[in-house]
Formats: C-alpha cells, structure tokens, sequence
C-alpha cells in the first residue's frame, strides 16, 4: 500500500521521514542554500556523491598560483607584454564556473604585463544561447567589472570571421571581435558531458564564439563522446582541429564539487590544461553505479537552465517504467537554445528532432519539481507527455504516494556534472 504524505505548517504528521540535502540556488546573491528533502523511513534511500565533495574549495592564493604556472605555455603577463589588445572569454550563465575572482587575477596578470584598462574587453561564449542580461554578466563577473570594461553578448549569426575550413568541409568562423585581439584568454569549466565526453577546453571557442553555421554542421555531423569518455571521438577532434586555428589561446578550466567550489584549475595551452582537466573531473565528478532503483531524484544546479542534460545520466540507475524526479531552482527557466531549442509544439531549430522520432525515455514519469513554473519546460526533455509538475516537496510525495514500503531510491546531488563510473585520483594532482 502506498504512502499518502500529508503535511501542516511543513510537518509530516505521525509519519517519520529520513532527511536529505542537495545544493541548489547557484547564482542568488548567496547561494549556499542547501534545500532539504525528505523520504519515509521505510523506503531505502541512497545518497550518491562526488569524490571532489570531500575537497575545499581552493584558496585565492591557490588559483594564482596555478594561472600563474600554466601548462606549455606563456603566461598571462609574458603575453601581455608582447600585446596591445586583450580579449576574455568567459561561459555563459547556463554554466556555474564562479567567474570573478579568476578574472581579476586575469586583469592583475594582464596589469602587470603591461596592457591597460582600455585595451581589455570581456565577450560571453553563448555558443548558440540567448544572449545574457547585465544581471546575469553581475552573477558571472561582479559588479565592478561590469561597470568598468565593455562586456559583450557574442552573435553566432553575424560578426564573424571565417579562420579556416574543418577537414569535414565546413567553415570555421569565429567572433570577429575575439579573433582581432591578440591576448586571448577563456574562463571556463571541465565536467562530464554527454556529446564531448567532458566540457572545457576548446569548447568554450566551438561552439562558445564560433558562427552558426560552424556550430551547427559540426554537432549534425555526430560522433558523440559518451559521457566520461577520455577517447578520441569525432566530435570532440572536430573541436580540438577548429580551436588549433586559433593561435595562443591561454584557457583556464575550472573542476567544481556539488556546492559549486572551485576544487582544481587548469591553465595554459588549451589542449595541455584540458588533457588535465579531465583526467581530474573524471576522478572528482564520479559515481558508483548501483542496482536500478524505483525513483531517482536526480538535482540541477550547476546547469539549471539545462536541467534535461541530467536525464540519460540518471536513468542508468532507474528501473524500467520507474519515477524519475528533477529537482531545479533556476528563476530563469530553461535556457533558449537557437540550434536545438523547441520554437513550438512541433518545430524548432536545425538540431531539433520532432518528438515522435526521439528515442523513448526509460522513465514513467518525469516529475519536474521547482518553484518557478514554467510549462514549456517539458518540451526540453523528449518525452514531454511524461513530464509531471510540482512546486513543492509536498507534492512531489503526494505524485509518489503509490510507492509503498521497501521503495527504493536514488539521490544524485548535481547531474548536470556528474556522471557513473570509476577512476582513480591522478597522482600529481
């Protein structure tokens, strides 16, 4: 018999619930704010959790001194003083790299090469995403850098330049204003990802400022990296050989806990600190892969507005026909996606594919619980006729009162960067 959870001033009446917590609200102004969820004692929960969970955060002395020692490569201050203009990438609010104290270490290193404050402009690697507000450049950068450097939206549509053609026959374009600066430099983050294996690395140029054509035939061409892939993939090669294109390219890569804590950085030639990055992530973002469970309730903080990533990496521990929960707190709803986004009931973008020819999703039902409604959300996950909405925890125990005693359950505290498998820690880090 199932388990009707009734609740009065946020109590479970006579039924005694075991308690859990996840890490959400990545980019309110204080965004530690752990949100507490909750289970019947009868039910068996796991709680899965990252090896980097149990690292501090690195100190602002330790992220110099890493930027400061990169990977085969000038550093930040040698560039400077051989350049005249400084450009700085840096990824968009659909990714939770903390941003703004790497890039004032970037402006003291640049500072001290020689390059001043009117030759320095910051660009946010969009890919092909709706462009970022002032508030979200706030979130990224800090208030002082926003009011005192030019920080622009980059356009996959116009303001392009063509730097090569891809051996697969297509052009390479990128942001013309990043291509005419001669420091480059890009902030950014390494994790699991389902089509290049990890993020990072040279991603944060192809797609991060690239054209839109460049970005679209490269992803319709596939080759996918499973996720946690470290092997040579069509698509993650296609990256690397458009971002060989781009001379001098200095990229930090960021490895983050599930608190958001920036746990190791990698800096210098893109190739060389990615190649570390991800050895790194493959280790910290891990998880042990258990028995299918009836639930899994899967959180998304560090990719909010692309909570849908976290789908296929939770369902390969969910029973067949079993409930799956996505847990995701981002005021700003589900990012707007000009290359693969819905744009109606039944169309959208060049990547789009019509629901109907989506492979079918393991789960029965998709409960999607947050506190900002959003209806169209569905319509990011590829069975949109399963997904189920709840605002709160309540009701999403009440949607998953037909479990009865002996239920079993998965708790995976940030799936938007994690993923199942083992590694061992690499011994120099």
């Amino acid at each position: 018999m199932g388990i009707r959870y009734q609740a009065e001033n946020g109590k479970a009446g006579d039924i005694s619930m075991q308690k859990y917590s996840v890490w959400q609200n990545a980019w309110k102004e204080e965004y530690r704010e752990p949100v507490q969820i909750t289970f019947p004692d009868e039910w068996t929960v796991t709680s899965h959790h990252m090896p980097g969970d149990s690292l501090p955060g690195l100190t602002v002395e330790e992220l110099k001194e890493r930027i400061r020692n990169p990977y085969h490569s000038r550093t930040i201050r040698e560039m400077a003083e051989n350049g005249h203009e400084a450009v700085i990438v840096f990824d968009d609010i659909s990714r939770a790299t903390p941003c703004r104290e790497i890039a004032h270490i970037v402006l003291e290193e640049l500072f001290a090469g020689g390059i001043g404050k009117d030759h320095i402009r910051f660009i946010c690697a969009l890919g092909t995403h709706g462009a970022n507000s002032r508030d979200d450049f706030v979130k990224k950068l800090g208030e002082d850098i926003v009011a005192e450097y030019p920080v622009f939206n980059h356009s996959p549509f116009f303001n392009c330049t063509q730097i090569g053609t891809n051996s697969e026959g297509y052009p390479v374009l990128i942001n013309s204003e990043f291509w005419k600066c001669d420091v480059k430099i890009g902030i950014g983050g390494v994790s699991p990802h389902h089509l290049n294996g990890y993020g990072g690395g040279g991603k944060l140029l192809f797609p991060g400022v690239a054209g839109f054509e460049t970005s679209v035939k490269h992803h319709l061409l596939g080759g996918a990296a499973g996720i946690g892939s470290i092997e040579s993939s069509r698509f993650r090669d296609g990256i690397i050989e458009n971002s060989r294109l781009v001379p001098d390219f200095f990229k930090i890569d960021t490895v983050l806990n599930a608190s958001l804590q920036i746990i190791g950085l990698f800096a210098g030639y893109f190739e060389d600190s990615y190649r570390h990055a991800i050895r790194f992530s493959a280790w910290a973002n891990s998880m042990q892969l258990e028995e299918p469970k009836d639930i899994v309730v899967v959180n998304c903080n560090a990719k909010g507005n692309e909570a849908h990533v976290s789908v296929g990496n939770a369902e390969r521990e969910l029973k067949d026909g079993g409930d799956l929960v996505v847990i995701n707190f981002c005021p700003k709803g589900m990012v707007v996606h000009y290359s693969a986004g819905t744009f109606g009931k039944d169309s959208g973008a060049p990547r789009w594919k019509p629901f109907a020819e989506r492979a079918k999703q393991k789960h029965g039902r998709l409960i999607y619980w947050s506190p900002y409604p959003e209806y169209t959300a569905k319509y990011n996950f590829s069975d949109p006729d399963k997904v189920v909405y709840a605002t709160t925890w309540e009701q999403v125990l009440n949607l998953l009162a037909g479990h009865g005693s002996g239920t079993t359950v998965s708790i995976i505290p940030d799936g938007t960067i994690s993923y199942f498998g083992s590694a061992v820690r690499p011994v120099e880090l």
